[in-house]
């Protein structure tokens, strides 16, 4: 009698005699046998735990980041975080760096409880860069289950995005904001996912805005638009996809779920991007009114500034061969077109060897949404090195000119690329269980990936120069002033090309050859797993398993390599107590000094510390004419660029003057007319203003240039204590010059500033502060009066004779209102999330209910047995 087949046993059981039979591997798959539930849970903690092999530090809680950017920011946004320690309130003005600018720019505010304030509480020691990695690889695994993978490429893609090089760099590097932001992307794509093509549509919105809204609340807005220019490209091939298939009813409804949830987005965050708004047309990255006045402007950053990190043509090989260029900056190796860099954008050898099988062979046209949109940001990430392609984006595409660094795009083409390297594995997998996977489908894909390891193992030596543009030069000036000769000459020229012939070269040589046969390595044995899948030695959830594996010591070791790990401290340190041990005797004395029996703090200028690239240590300790900001007001940097260092004594003594700046800080003595030297130790001098102006002064004339050029370079040569200019086109209020006047600052502090006046005739007064006509109000008497900008960089107010309070107000509406916008859709936000919980929640019940009554009425219809 023929055996019945177990009514219970799926066709595809891997406990059937079928598939035992049909997979002849010497090791039983026993991946088959485990739960998808226990699956999930497996991968998902490999993801969650295999950062700690990158960070053991702070994965034991031993030590925490306070890396460069880390104590800049600390540094940065010291007097802000002190107004708030004392008043419970947000200063929103920074008077501790570039003599005064806005503090949305540095730290956010704190006017509402956004929902991720929760988050921050629960995990307040492990936040970084534990969470935002978690949460990051959380969200590539649930998109790829979203688009139908299984959980073996899920995570390998999980693996390889969180790892890929730039994100342990960025970590090492105190890149906090941009971290948090990126790892809710995923999350981002996995709604744009939901949204365009689940039936669960309401839960598709509602991802869709959570994750924009937390990526967004980062306010690193430079990864949410990179990313979102890859969510505009699979945006464009669905809407032609939905035209194609005749489908534009439905794919209407869907998009207007997506402007929805962006909308819902935006506005949970209107508090602090309104206010970025309105300040990003007066910063830098707005452009300048001197350029733009000559016709040189284009409303965004300058292109030098912009392009400056531009990633090498050549230097894209590093996608795959990491210390092609020599690596990193830090142990003096790399030797690429950039200034200066951390390490490179590793893609990962095996990805590469998945991303060309996915390229080649996986079905479907979606793979070429992800191709191009990797393809165009890598374009993008050359900046300089393909100037006529960007500079066109550069000039139309909309915000393009507001962001730096190029090189940084490499980050959506490195997503792009592994989605793509994904969709390799899901071919590898469907055609190994369908027994479609034959050797001869390999032939062209791992062809490819061994020739091209094959080639660079070989010939890399040969293929790179292993010198940096213009390095010979250099070192030619350095030789040649040291022994006072003409860096032309032979004897020079000799002597360097020796030194680059034996020393530096073959070093380079030497790490680019290792890592070019490290490379074929992993290459070799990522095809022969392959190889013995197809041939069914091995099961392709082993094979898949050994590449896991493979990839993540891959990329541990090369990410361990960049990860800068200076900038780690003891875990019970705080990023003050950090900076605290920065702090010299020499800050100390001015920081005693700043007030003098005043109740509004003089400035320094810390001219030994790169002062307007560096915050640490005096912006930490007392309020600097300089700072640390890629965002700076854009009037101030004017400044600094055509007028702060001029004159025969080489810096502007008149505007130091006008700033109010009364301490400067040097290694040495300077011979400056009207400073004195008042401390003098070991760690540097500090020399003393004796001409520095008060925070309010009155003058005797008013002047109104014909431009904003001749106002500027009037800054190298007029007297700030009794001459004011007016920007072109001022109204010159009439004003007497008077003995019998005076004024005194009655309350300083971010938020408002009180000053009693009094005068026998119309004057003018000028307060040494920073003209920023977002926010700024000023009432004398209580009503309402104009603030005039003067000295291109002040603030200065007609004032009629006799006895005057003059307060100035910091309430700029985009805060005010903007908070209570921000704190409505927050909770907006959350009523969706219940909407959509409690919808999940009724489907359940109802689907439980039903197979209740379905078994109920199959037990009746079930005749009684015969006992």
């Amino acid at each position: 009698m023929k055996k019945k087949r177990h009514p219970h046993r799926k066709k595809n059981d891997p406990s059937s005699k079928k598939v035992q039979k049909d997979t002849p591997s010497l090791i039983p798959d026993i991946w088959n046998t485990l739960s998808p539930k226990h699956q999930h849970l497996i991968l998902l903690a490999f993801l969650f735990l295999i950062p700690a092999f990158i960070f053991p530090e702070v994965y034991s809680f031993s030590q925490r980041f306070v890396a460069h950017d880390i104590q800049q920011f600390t540094a940065t946004a010291q007097s802000v975080i002190e107004y708030r320690e004392e008043t419970g309130d947000d200063a929103l003005w920074a008077t501790n760096i570039f003599s005064g600018m806005p503090s949305f720019t540095v730290i956010k505010n704190h006017a509402f409880q956004h929902i991720d304030s929760f988050l921050r509480a629960l995990f307040p020691a492990f936040f970084i860069p534990a969470i935002p990695l978690m949460i990051a690889a959380g969200g590539i695994y649930f998109l790829l289950w979203l688009m139908g993978f299984k959980p073996l490429p899920s995570a390998l893609a999980a693996l390889a995005i969180t790892l890929s090089t730039y994100i342990p760099i960025i970590v090492g590097a105190g890149h906090n904001s941009k971290l948090i932001a990126w790892s809710f992307i995923p999350w981002v794509i996995a709604g744009y996912w939901m949204t365009s093509r689940s039936p669960y549509r309401l839960a598709g919105l509602f991802v869709f805005a959570m994750a924009l809204n937390f990526a967004l609340r980062a306010e690193h807005i430079q990864v949410v638009y990179y990313f979102l220019v890859m969510l505009a490209v699979w945006f464009l091939f669905d809407t032609i996809e939905a035209l194609r298939e005749k489908k534009q009813a439905e794919w209407v409804k869907r998009f207007g779920l997506m402007v929805a949830a962006g909308l819902i987005a935006l506005a949970a965050n209107t508090q602090p991007y309104w206010s970025t708004y309105e300040y990003s047309s007066y910063s830098i990255r707005g452009g300048s009114e001197l350029r733009a006045e000559t016709g040189n402007g284009s409303g965004g950053l300058d292109t030098d500034y912009a392009f400056a990190w531009s990633q090498g043509r050549a230097e894209l090989l590093t996608l795959i061969i990491p210390e092609s260029f020599g690596g990193s900056s830090m142990d003096g190796g790399y030797w690429g077109p950039k200034t200066f860099t951390s390490g490179p954008h590793y893609l990962g050898a095996l990805v590469f060897l998945l991303f060309i099988i996915g390229l080649i062979r996986a079905p479907g046209r979606l793979k070429y949404v992800f191709l191009s949109a990797g393809t165009l940001t890598l374009l993008f990430s050359l900046g300089k090195n393909f100037y006529s392609f960007n500079i066109l984006f550069f000039n139309y595409f909309p915000l393009f000119n507001k962001f730096r660094t190029p090189e940084m795009w490499l980050i959506v083409t490195v997503f792009c690329f592994v989605l793509i390297a994904a969709m390799g594995m899901k071919w590898l997998y469907d055609q190994w269980s369908d027994h479609s996977l034959t050797l001869k489908s390999l032939y062209l894909p791992l062809g490819i990936t061994l020739g091209t390891a094959l080639f660079f193992a070989l010939f890399i030596g040969h293929v790179l120069t292993f010198e940096k543009d213009g390095e010979r030069a250099m070192m030619s000036e350095q030789l040649a002033r040291q022994h006072d000769l003409d860096p032309r000459s032979e004897q020079v020229q000799q002597a360097i090309g020796q030194y680059m012939s034996t020393e530096i070269i073959p070093e380079r040589q030497r790490k680019a050859s290792s890592d070019s046969l490290r490379f074929l390595l992993l290459i070799a044995a990522g095809s022969g797993l392959i190889v013995l899948a197809a041939t069914r030695r091995l099961s392709m959830n082993y094979a898949l398993t050994g590449m896991l594996i493979l990839t993540a010591v891959d990329l541990v070791q090369v990410g361990k390599r960049y990860t800068d790990k200076s900038g780690l401290v003891s875990a019970d340190m705080s990023y003050q107590n950090v900076l605290e041990q920065k702090v010299r005797p020499m800050d100390r004395f001015i920081e005693q000094h700043i007030f003098e029996d005043r109740i509004w703090p003089w400035r320094s200028l810390p001219l030994g510390d790169s002062p307007f690239n560096n915050a640490v240590p005096a912006s930490f300790v007392y309020p600097s004419v300089g700072g640390y900001s890629g965002a700076k007001l854009s009037h101030y940097q004017d400044v600094i660029d055509h007028a702060f260092y001029s004159g025969r004594h080489g810096i502007n003594l008149n505007v130091l003057n006008m700033l109010n700046t009364r301490y400067i800080s040097y290694p040495s003595p300077l011979g400056l007319p009207g400073f004195r030297v008042v401390y003098q130790e070991q760690d540097g001098v500090v020399m003393e203003n004796q001409n520095a102006l008060p925070k309010t002064f009155f003058v005797d004339s008013l002047t109104v240039k014909n431009s904003i050029r001749e106002t500027v370079e009037a800054l190298n040569d007029f007297d700030p204590a009794s001459t004011a200019i007016l920007m072109p086109d001022s109204t010159t209020p009439e004003i007497v010059p008077t003995e019998n006047r005076s004024s005194r600052v009655t309350e300083y502090g971010p938020r408002q500033i009180n000053i009693e006046i009094e005068t026998d005739q119309p004057s003018f007064l000028v307060l040494s502060e920073i003209y920023y006509p977002k926010g700024w109000y000023a009432f004398l008497n209580e009503e309402e009066t104009d603030i005039i900008r003067t000295n291109y960089l002040l603030r200065g107010v007609y004032v009629p004779e006799g006895n005057h309070e003059l307060v100035f107000r910091f309430d700029p509406r985009s805060h005010l209102l903007g908070s209570t916008i921000s704190r409505t859709f927050n909770l907006i936000l959350l009523l969706i999330g219940g909407f959509v919980l409690l919808g999940f929640y009724q489907n359940r019940h109802q689907t439980a209910q039903s197979d209740k009554d379905s078994e109920a009425n199959s037990d009746k219809s079930v005749p009684p047995q015969n006992e």
